[in-house]
């Protein structure tokens, strides 16, 4: 596995050395979350490029309504 060297500040690490908090863990699970909100970004970028599937306007808000009224919400 490849070491990486990020820096933060001081007090950050104080406090994170305080703690005995796992750094290294935490900072892979950030990566991973930062690489997934960055595929969530992408996937909806280019869905909202293709062109749309149909010329028929949804009026969402009637149809939201009425899916409330059939669950009594």
């Amino acid at each position: 596995m490849p070491k990486v060297n990020i820096y933060v500040p001081d007090a950050l690490y104080d406090e994170l050395r305080r703690t005995e908090l796992p750094i290294s863990s935490i900072a892979q699970q950030a990566f991973r979350d930062a690489l997934d909100a960055r595929a969530n970004a992408d996937w909806i970028a280019a869905a909202r490029a293709r062109a749309p599937r149909t010329s028929h306007l949804v009026d969402t808000t009637a149809l939201m309504d009425e899916v409330r009224g059939e669950f009594g919400a």
